[in-house]
Protein backbone atom coordinates (compact mmCIF):
# COMPACT_ATOMS: atom_id res chain seq x y z
CA UNK A 1 0.00 0.00 0.00
CA UNK A 2 1.04 3.51 -0.83
CA UNK A 3 2.41 5.82 1.43
CA UNK A 4 2.72 4.09 4.98
CA UNK A 5 3.55 1.25 6.79
CA UNK A 6 4.77 -0.01 10.14
CA UNK A 7 7.93 2.20 9.62
CA UNK A 8 6.50 5.47 9.29
CA UNK A 9 3.77 7.32 12.30
CA UNK A 10 1.95 10.22 12.51
CA UNK A 11 1.47 12.57 15.58
CA UNK A 12 -1.40 15.05 14.67
CA UNK A 13 -1.21 18.56 16.62
CA UNK A 14 -3.61 20.88 14.77
CA UNK A 15 -4.04 24.79 15.17
CA UNK A 16 -7.53 25.16 14.40
CA UNK A 17 -10.50 26.01 16.90
CA UNK A 18 -9.83 24.91 19.93
CA UNK A 19 -5.89 25.14 19.86
CA UNK A 20 -6.57 28.74 18.61
CA UNK A 21 -9.17 29.79 21.21
CA UNK A 22 -6.52 28.44 23.89
CA UNK A 23 -3.84 30.24 22.26
CA UNK A 24 -5.81 33.70 22.60
CA UNK A 25 -7.20 33.21 25.68
CA UNK A 26 -3.28 32.97 26.81
CA UNK A 27 -2.38 36.05 24.98
CA UNK A 28 -5.31 37.93 26.90
CA UNK A 29 -4.10 36.40 30.39
CA UNK A 30 -0.52 37.61 29.41
CA UNK A 31 -2.14 41.15 28.54
CA UNK A 32 -3.55 41.42 32.29
CA UNK A 33 -0.60 40.46 33.71
CA UNK A 34 1.83 43.22 32.24
CA UNK A 35 -0.38 45.94 31.92
CA UNK A 36 -1.02 47.64 28.51
CA UNK A 37 1.74 46.86 25.46
CA UNK A 38 1.82 46.65 21.71
CA UNK A 39 -1.71 45.68 20.55
CA UNK A 40 -2.28 41.48 19.95
CA UNK A 41 -2.30 40.65 16.20
CA UNK A 42 -5.80 39.61 15.77
CA UNK A 43 -4.59 37.05 13.58
CA UNK A 44 -2.43 34.86 15.10
CA UNK A 45 0.37 32.98 12.97
CA UNK A 46 1.43 30.25 14.27
CA UNK A 47 5.28 29.69 13.89
CA UNK A 48 6.59 26.01 13.71
CA UNK A 49 10.19 26.96 12.90
CA UNK A 50 11.83 26.90 16.04
CA UNK A 51 10.35 23.18 15.97
CA UNK A 52 12.01 22.38 12.88
CA UNK A 53 14.92 21.00 14.11
CA UNK A 54 15.87 19.06 11.17
CA UNK A 55 16.45 22.33 9.17
CA UNK A 56 18.92 22.94 11.64
CA UNK A 57 20.91 19.61 11.90
CA UNK A 58 21.59 19.84 7.95
CA UNK A 59 21.85 23.88 8.35
CA UNK A 60 19.87 23.95 5.50
CA UNK A 61 19.42 28.00 5.84
CA UNK A 62 23.29 27.93 5.45
CA UNK A 63 22.67 27.70 1.23
CA UNK A 64 19.22 29.91 1.25
CA UNK A 65 21.79 33.09 0.76
CA UNK A 66 22.84 31.24 -2.47
CA UNK A 67 19.79 29.01 -3.65
CA UNK A 68 16.14 28.43 -2.50
CA UNK A 69 15.37 25.57 -5.00
CA UNK A 70 14.53 28.38 -7.67
CA UNK A 71 14.02 26.43 -10.83
CA UNK A 72 14.02 23.22 -9.60
CA UNK A 73 10.92 20.81 -9.61
CA UNK A 74 10.71 17.73 -7.62
CA UNK A 75 7.92 15.50 -8.61
CA UNK A 76 6.19 13.27 -5.93
CA UNK A 77 4.33 10.00 -7.66
CA UNK A 78 2.17 7.69 -5.89
CA UNK A 79 0.56 9.84 -3.06
CA UNK A 80 -1.96 13.13 -2.97
CA UNK A 81 -1.20 16.67 -1.50
CA UNK A 82 -3.31 18.93 -0.38
CA UNK A 83 -2.09 22.26 -2.64
CA UNK A 84 -4.63 24.02 -0.92
CA UNK A 85 -2.32 23.99 2.51
CA UNK A 86 -1.20 27.77 2.66
CA UNK A 87 2.26 26.78 3.11
CA UNK A 88 2.34 24.76 -0.25
CA UNK A 89 -0.14 27.27 -2.46
CA UNK A 90 2.02 28.11 -5.67
CA UNK A 91 4.88 25.55 -4.87
CA UNK A 92 2.03 22.49 -5.62
CA UNK A 93 0.85 21.70 -9.04
CA UNK A 94 -1.36 18.14 -9.24
CA UNK A 95 -1.57 16.41 -12.20
CA UNK A 96 -4.40 13.19 -11.94
CA UNK A 97 -4.02 11.74 -15.11
CA UNK A 98 -2.47 8.67 -13.60
CA UNK A 99 -5.32 8.28 -10.93
CA UNK A 100 -6.48 10.33 -7.39
CA UNK A 101 -5.02 7.64 -4.85
CA UNK A 102 -2.18 7.43 -2.51
CA UNK A 103 -2.09 8.58 1.35
CA UNK A 104 -2.90 12.53 1.11
CA UNK A 105 -1.35 13.20 4.77
CA UNK A 106 2.26 11.52 3.85
CA UNK A 107 2.31 13.08 0.75
CA UNK A 108 0.88 16.55 2.18
CA UNK A 109 3.51 16.09 5.33
CA UNK A 110 6.65 15.24 2.12
CA UNK A 111 5.87 17.97 -0.04
CA UNK A 112 6.30 20.72 2.98
CA UNK A 113 9.49 19.30 4.16
CA UNK A 114 10.86 19.61 0.77
CA UNK A 115 9.72 22.84 -0.63
CA UNK A 116 7.21 24.59 2.23
CA UNK A 117 7.16 28.58 1.99
CA UNK A 118 5.41 29.66 5.45
CA UNK A 119 2.98 32.13 5.16
CA UNK A 120 1.47 35.19 6.90
CA UNK A 121 2.69 38.67 7.14
CA UNK A 122 6.80 38.31 5.29
CA UNK A 123 6.43 34.42 5.10
CA UNK A 124 7.08 34.80 8.88
CA UNK A 125 4.43 31.69 10.06
CA UNK A 126 4.10 28.39 9.81
CA UNK A 127 6.97 25.95 8.21
CA UNK A 128 9.05 25.89 5.74
CA UNK A 129 10.95 23.27 3.49
CA UNK A 130 14.39 22.19 2.68
CA UNK A 131 14.03 24.18 -1.01
CA UNK A 132 11.24 26.52 -0.18
CA UNK A 133 11.31 28.11 -3.85
CA UNK A 134 11.32 25.16 -5.50
CA UNK A 135 8.12 23.39 -7.22
CA UNK A 136 6.57 20.19 -6.36
CA UNK A 137 4.53 18.05 -9.14
CA UNK A 138 1.93 15.74 -7.49
CA UNK A 139 1.58 12.59 -9.54
CA UNK A 140 -1.45 10.74 -7.41
CA UNK A 141 -1.39 6.88 -8.59
CA UNK A 142 -3.10 3.58 -8.09
CA UNK A 143 -1.41 0.50 -9.56
CA UNK A 144 0.30 3.00 -12.18
CA UNK A 145 3.68 3.95 -10.30
CA UNK A 146 5.63 2.75 -12.10
CA UNK A 147 4.01 4.95 -15.20
CA UNK A 148 3.99 8.17 -13.70
CA UNK A 149 7.60 7.83 -12.55
CA UNK A 150 8.89 7.55 -16.56
CA UNK A 151 5.83 10.32 -17.14
CA UNK A 152 7.76 12.83 -14.05
CA UNK A 153 11.50 12.48 -16.01
CA UNK A 154 9.87 13.59 -19.54
CA UNK A 155 8.34 16.40 -17.16
CA UNK A 156 11.65 18.40 -17.06
CA UNK A 157 11.72 17.80 -13.20
CA UNK A 158 15.39 17.22 -12.07
CA UNK A 159 14.14 15.55 -8.48
CA UNK A 160 11.92 12.29 -8.15
CA UNK A 161 10.77 11.80 -4.39
CA UNK A 162 9.25 7.85 -4.11
CA UNK A 163 6.91 7.25 -1.08
CA UNK A 164 6.92 4.08 1.04
CA UNK A 165 5.63 1.52 -1.15
CA UNK A 166 4.79 -2.31 -0.18
CA UNK A 167 7.67 -3.74 -2.81
CA UNK A 168 5.10 -5.04 -5.49
CA UNK A 169 6.03 -2.31 -8.17
CA UNK A 170 8.77 -3.11 -10.06
CA UNK A 171 10.18 -0.02 -10.39
CA UNK A 172 13.99 -0.44 -11.55
CA UNK A 173 13.05 -0.05 -15.23
CA UNK A 174 11.31 3.33 -14.45
CA UNK A 175 14.54 4.26 -12.05
CA UNK A 176 16.70 3.81 -14.95
CA UNK A 177 14.52 5.58 -17.61
CA UNK A 178 15.15 8.52 -15.06
CA UNK A 179 18.32 8.56 -14.45
CA UNK A 180 19.17 8.26 -18.11
CA UNK A 181 16.74 11.15 -18.52
CA UNK A 182 19.29 13.37 -15.77
CA UNK A 183 17.15 12.74 -13.31
CA UNK A 184 18.32 11.99 -9.49
CA UNK A 185 15.70 9.79 -7.86
CA UNK A 186 15.69 9.74 -3.73
CA UNK A 187 13.56 7.15 -1.84
CA UNK A 188 12.90 5.79 1.64
CA UNK A 189 14.96 2.87 2.62
CA UNK A 190 13.97 -0.42 2.95
CA UNK A 191 12.56 -0.81 -0.56
CA UNK A 192 13.16 -3.04 -2.93
CA UNK A 193 16.66 -2.81 -4.07
CA UNK A 194 17.57 -0.45 -6.83
CA UNK A 195 21.02 0.90 -7.48
CA UNK A 196 19.23 3.99 -9.59
CA UNK A 197 17.59 5.24 -6.13
CA UNK A 198 19.53 7.50 -3.18
CA UNK A 199 18.22 5.57 -0.32
CA UNK A 200 17.60 7.58 2.72
CA UNK A 201 16.86 6.34 6.53
CA UNK A 202 15.59 8.50 8.97
CA UNK A 203 17.53 9.57 12.61
CA UNK A 204 15.98 11.42 15.39
CA UNK A 205 17.41 14.91 17.11
CA UNK A 206 20.10 12.48 19.16
CA UNK A 207 21.08 11.12 16.05
CA UNK A 208 19.84 7.95 16.26
CA UNK A 209 18.34 5.73 13.76
CA UNK A 210 14.60 5.77 14.04
CA UNK A 211 13.13 2.63 15.16
CA UNK A 212 12.33 -0.45 12.58
CA UNK A 213 15.06 1.45 10.40
CA UNK A 214 16.39 -0.82 7.68
CA UNK A 215 19.79 -2.62 7.69
CA UNK A 216 22.91 -0.58 6.86
CA UNK A 217 23.55 -2.20 4.02
CA UNK A 218 20.49 -0.86 2.41
CA UNK A 219 20.95 2.76 3.65
CA UNK A 220 22.88 5.47 1.24
CA UNK A 221 22.09 8.50 3.58
CA UNK A 222 20.80 9.54 6.57
CA UNK A 223 18.45 12.71 7.54
CA UNK A 224 16.05 14.01 10.00
CA UNK A 225 13.15 11.34 9.81
CA UNK A 226 11.57 11.32 13.61
CA UNK A 227 9.25 14.10 15.00
CA UNK A 228 9.47 16.81 12.14
CA UNK A 229 7.08 18.92 11.76
CA UNK A 230 5.01 19.25 8.87
CA UNK A 231 1.91 19.90 7.04
CA UNK A 232 -1.20 17.61 7.66
CA UNK A 233 -4.35 17.28 4.32
CA UNK A 234 -6.17 20.36 6.01
CA UNK A 235 -4.47 23.61 7.47
CA UNK A 236 -2.91 22.76 10.04
CA UNK A 237 0.16 20.74 11.47
CA UNK A 238 1.37 17.10 12.70
CA UNK A 239 4.46 15.72 13.55
CA UNK A 240 5.87 12.70 11.41
CA UNK A 241 8.45 10.15 11.56
CA UNK A 242 9.72 7.59 8.81
CA UNK A 243 12.01 7.08 6.06
CA UNK A 244 10.24 8.35 3.70
CA UNK A 245 10.25 11.72 5.68
CA UNK A 246 13.64 11.94 5.77
CA UNK A 247 13.61 10.95 2.45
CA UNK A 248 11.48 13.90 1.61
CA UNK A 249 14.40 16.07 3.50
CA UNK A 250 17.39 14.81 1.44
CA UNK A 251 15.07 15.35 -1.98
CA UNK A 252 14.82 19.01 -0.75
CA UNK A 253 18.46 19.20 -0.25
CA UNK A 254 19.05 17.90 -3.73
CA UNK A 255 16.92 20.39 -5.04
CA UNK A 256 19.00 22.93 -3.78
CA UNK A 257 22.17 21.57 -5.16
CA UNK A 258 20.86 21.14 -8.77
CA UNK A 259 19.33 24.77 -8.25
CA UNK A 260 23.05 26.01 -7.77
CA UNK A 261 24.41 23.62 -9.74
CA UNK A 262 22.41 22.61 -13.04
CA UNK A 263 25.07 21.37 -15.08
CA UNK A 264 25.86 18.64 -12.61
CA UNK A 265 24.48 14.85 -13.58
CA UNK A 266 22.33 12.72 -11.49
CA UNK A 267 25.30 10.71 -9.97
CA UNK A 268 27.41 13.88 -9.74
CA UNK A 269 24.98 15.34 -6.97
CA UNK A 270 24.19 12.07 -5.11
CA UNK A 271 27.76 12.01 -4.61
CA UNK A 272 27.82 15.46 -3.36
CA UNK A 273 25.35 14.52 -0.75
CA UNK A 274 27.13 11.15 0.16
CA UNK A 275 30.25 12.55 -0.11
CA UNK A 276 29.85 15.63 1.40
CA UNK A 277 28.35 14.29 4.57
CA UNK A 278 29.13 13.57 8.44
CA UNK A 279 29.56 10.60 10.31
CA UNK A 280 25.99 9.46 11.33
CA UNK A 281 24.75 6.28 13.22
CA UNK A 282 26.42 3.17 12.49
CA UNK A 283 29.49 4.92 10.29
CA UNK A 284 26.58 5.86 7.92
CA UNK A 285 26.72 9.39 6.16
CA UNK A 286 24.33 11.84 7.77
CA UNK A 287 23.37 14.54 5.24
CA UNK A 288 24.95 18.11 6.08
CA UNK A 289 24.47 20.79 3.31
CA UNK A 290 26.98 22.96 3.59
CA UNK A 291 29.82 20.36 3.41
CA UNK A 292 27.72 19.08 0.47
CA UNK A 293 27.92 22.18 -1.28
CA UNK A 294 31.10 22.11 -0.77
CA UNK A 295 31.52 18.90 -2.73
CA UNK A 296 29.36 19.78 -5.50
CA UNK A 297 31.48 22.68 -6.53
CA UNK A 298 34.59 21.10 -5.87
CA UNK A 299 33.06 18.94 -8.58
CA UNK A 300 32.27 21.80 -10.62
CA UNK A 301 35.46 22.48 -10.28
CA UNK A 302 37.15 19.11 -11.58
CA UNK A 303 34.92 19.83 -14.77
CA UNK A 304 36.20 23.72 -16.70
CA UNK A 305 34.05 23.24 -18.86
CA UNK A 306 31.21 24.07 -16.98
CA UNK A 307 32.64 25.77 -14.01
CA UNK A 308 29.87 28.44 -14.22
CA UNK A 309 26.27 28.79 -15.87
CA UNK A 310 24.35 30.70 -17.27
CA UNK A 311 20.34 31.10 -16.39
CA UNK A 312 17.61 33.00 -17.45
CA UNK A 313 16.61 35.45 -14.79
CA UNK A 314 14.10 33.85 -13.16
CA UNK A 315 16.78 30.60 -12.99
CA UNK A 316 14.51 28.81 -15.20
CA UNK A 317 15.37 27.38 -18.32
CA UNK A 318 18.82 25.38 -19.12
CA UNK A 319 22.11 26.06 -18.10
CA UNK A 320 24.29 26.94 -20.68
CA UNK A 321 28.13 26.12 -20.18
CA UNK A 322 30.59 29.16 -20.59
CA UNK A 323 32.67 27.61 -23.49
CA UNK A 324 29.55 27.48 -25.59
CA UNK A 325 29.56 31.31 -25.41
CA UNK A 326 32.79 31.65 -25.97
CA UNK A 327 32.81 29.11 -29.04
CA UNK A 328 29.79 31.09 -30.17
CA UNK A 329 31.25 35.02 -29.38
CA UNK A 330 34.44 33.15 -31.41
CA UNK A 331 32.30 32.13 -34.19
CA UNK A 332 30.39 35.27 -34.89
CA UNK A 333 33.75 37.47 -34.46
CA UNK A 334 35.70 35.08 -37.11
CA UNK A 335 32.12 35.09 -39.39
CA UNK A 336 32.32 39.46 -39.25
CA UNK A 337 35.70 39.48 -40.01
CA UNK A 338 35.08 37.41 -43.10
CA UNK A 339 32.47 39.64 -43.92
CA UNK A 340 34.83 42.71 -43.57
CA UNK A 341 37.23 41.01 -46.12
CA UNK A 342 34.79 40.37 -48.18
CA UNK A 343 33.47 43.79 -48.76
CA UNK A 344 36.86 45.25 -49.06
CA UNK A 345 37.71 43.30 -51.97
CA UNK A 346 34.25 44.32 -53.70
CA UNK A 347 34.59 48.34 -52.58
CA UNK A 348 38.29 47.84 -54.42
CA UNK A 349 37.32 45.69 -57.27
CA UNK A 350 36.00 47.50 -60.49
CA UNK A 351 32.34 46.82 -60.45
CA UNK A 352 31.73 49.25 -63.61
CA UNK A 353 33.99 47.04 -65.78
CA UNK A 354 36.46 50.77 -66.61
CA UNK A 355 39.62 49.04 -65.72
CA UNK A 356 38.48 45.79 -68.39
CA UNK A 357 37.74 48.40 -71.38
CA UNK A 358 40.68 50.33 -70.89
CA UNK A 359 43.23 46.95 -70.98
CA UNK A 360 41.00 46.50 -73.70
CA UNK A 361 41.46 49.60 -75.52
CA UNK A 362 45.68 49.21 -75.03
CA UNK A 363 45.13 46.03 -76.26
CA UNK A 364 43.52 46.89 -79.41
CA UNK A 365 45.73 50.09 -79.81
CA UNK A 366 48.95 47.97 -79.74
CA UNK A 367 47.32 45.67 -82.42
CA UNK A 368 46.82 48.38 -84.64
CA UNK A 369 49.91 49.98 -84.35
CA UNK A 370 51.78 46.34 -84.97
CA UNK A 371 49.75 45.99 -88.05
CA UNK A 372 50.84 49.83 -89.63
CA UNK A 373 54.53 48.66 -89.43
CA UNK A 374 56.46 48.06 -92.20
CA UNK A 375 57.58 44.46 -92.51
CA UNK A 376 61.42 43.92 -91.50
CA UNK A 377 62.62 42.43 -95.18
CA UNK A 378 61.63 45.82 -96.51
CA UNK A 379 63.64 48.17 -93.99
CA UNK A 380 66.80 50.11 -95.19
CA UNK A 381 70.15 49.05 -94.24
CA UNK A 382 72.39 51.67 -92.94
CA UNK A 383 75.80 52.13 -93.27
CA UNK A 384 78.34 51.82 -96.23
CA UNK A 385 78.91 48.80 -98.19
CA UNK A 386 82.05 47.27 -97.98
CA UNK A 387 84.47 46.74 -101.13
CA UNK A 388 85.63 43.62 -102.27
CA UNK A 389 89.54 43.78 -102.41
CA UNK A 390 91.18 43.20 -106.04
CA UNK A 391 88.42 45.12 -107.38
Amino acid sequence: MLGGNSRSRTHTRRTRGGTASACAAAVTATAVLLGPAAPASADLVPDYRPEQWGLQTIAAQELWEDTQGQGVTVALPGTSVNEEHPDLVDNVRVDTRFGTGGDAGAGSAMASLAAAHGHGFDADGGMLGVAPESTVLVLPTGDRLAEAVRFAAQEDVQVILLPETDGAADLAGATQAAVDNGVLVVGPAGGPEDPNVLTVAGTDADGALVPNSPDAGSVALTAPGADLMAADTEVGYTEVTGAQYAAAMAAGAAALLRSDHPHLLPGQVRDALVEGSRSGPEGLPALHLPSAQEQATAIAQDNPAFEEDVLSEDGQGWAVPVWVWFATVGAVVVLGVLLVVLWIRRSTADPYGVEAERQEEDERIAAERAAEAPPASRRKRGGRRRRTRGK
